[in-house]
Formats: structure tokens, sequence, C-alpha cells
């Protein structure tokens, strides 16, 4: 069974931004593999990449641009498991996003039947919640700053609550005096949670 991390970038960046945090983990639990793909879409404001639109941001308009943006979220995640001959159904996937990435990547979670064990969200949101019952078995970590002025850490605590209303076992972290970024602190928690989702905590056990 192979164990894959895709890492999904935020607005106006690119691939090469969260490439670090690929390279980190691969090297920290041997045999891991990775991907951090650039966003299928060039960013309207001219530089780095974008998931879906921001124009005109507000919450209505952010769930259509979602909307339009899937058939092409979806062709890449299909290259992306097909490069690194990933099956999607019996390998383990790893989702982890920052900022619009973490939407991206929560959007997959509610609505795909990939073999998802967890999502790591950094400085994000949930855009909508569906209608029906998710069946998946995957928990969610999310991570943010409390001085995040780009998107509140509001948006973490009402994502928590809307996907444990699912069924889905969520935590987060809300860190004092930090903005919008990934912390030292956000990797630290991130990786032991991720190093429980892969189930590596339990073999470094079994190896004592």
């Amino acid at each position: 069974m192979k164990q894959l991390v895709i890492l999904f970038h935020g607005y106006g960046s690119d691939g090469d931004d969260l490439k670090g945090l690929g390279e980190f983990w691969a090297g920290a639990l041997p045999g891991l593999n990775y991907a951090s793909p650039n966003a299928p879409q060039h960013c309207e404001a001219g530089i780095g990449y974008q998931w879906f639109s921001l124009a005109e941001n507000n919450e209505a308009n952010r769930r259509q641009s979602l909307a339009d943006a899937r058939p092409d979220i979806d062709t890449l995640l299909a290259t992306v498991l097909n490069d690194h001959s990933i099956d999607p159904v019996n390998d383990q996937i790893m989702l982890v996003g920052f900022s619009q990435g973490t939407m991206i990547a929560l959007d997959i979670l509610l609505r795909s039947h990939y073999n998802i064990v967890g999502v790591i969200g950094f400085s994000g949101r949930l855009i909508e919640k569906p209608t029906a019952t998710t069946q998946t078995s995957a928990e969610v970590l999310l991570i943010h700053g409390e001085s995040d002025e780009i998107v509140p850490a509001q948006e973490t605590l009402q994502a928590q609550a809307e996907l444990n209303q699912l069924g889905i076992p969520c935590n987060y972290m809300i860190e004092p005096g930090v903005v919008h970024t990934i912390s030292a602190a956000g990797v630290e928690a991130a990786t032991q949670f991720l190093a429980e989702r892969f189930g590596w905590e339990d073999e470094e056990e079994s190896d004592e």
C-alpha cells in the first residue's frame, strides 16, 4: 500500500511554495510520496496560480467559482494519482492545504470517493457543506493564526463545527499572535497528525 501527500498552495502562489514541506515529510517518513502541483488556473491578479476565481469575493460567488473550477481540479487530481501510480481506493491519501488550498482540500474530502485518511488545513475555510451525509474514515486537523487578517480564525472554528456535525472528527489549533502563514508549531502539529493517520507511530512502537 502506497501513501501520498498532496499539497494545495494558496491563491497567487504555486506548487513550489509548499514543496519544502513535502520534502521534509518525505525525509522524516521513508517511503512517503508527495505531490505539490500548480493550481489549474493562472491567477487573475497576474502572478502565480489560483484554484478558483476570487473576483467579487463573497460567499455566494465563492461557491459558484468553486463549482466552476471542480472539473479542472478533478482532472489535475487524476493526473497526480496516475503520475505516482496511486490506487485511489486502496492506497492512502493525505490532503494538505494552505488558505485557498485548504478550501480545495476540504471540498475534495467532502465530495470524492478517494481513500483519504486525513486533511490538514492551514488558514482556510469550508466553502460549502454537502447536503448529504459524507461517508469517510478521514480525520481533519485545522490550524489557524489568531491574528490572521486575510482569512479570520473564526472560519476554522465554523468549519470544525460543521465537519463534526457531518460525523467527521476534526480538531483545531488556534495560534495566538500568528498571522496568515504556516508556523513552526503548526508544522510540528501537522507532522504528528500525519504520522498518526498514516500509522507510522504504531509501526515505531512495534519496533521498540
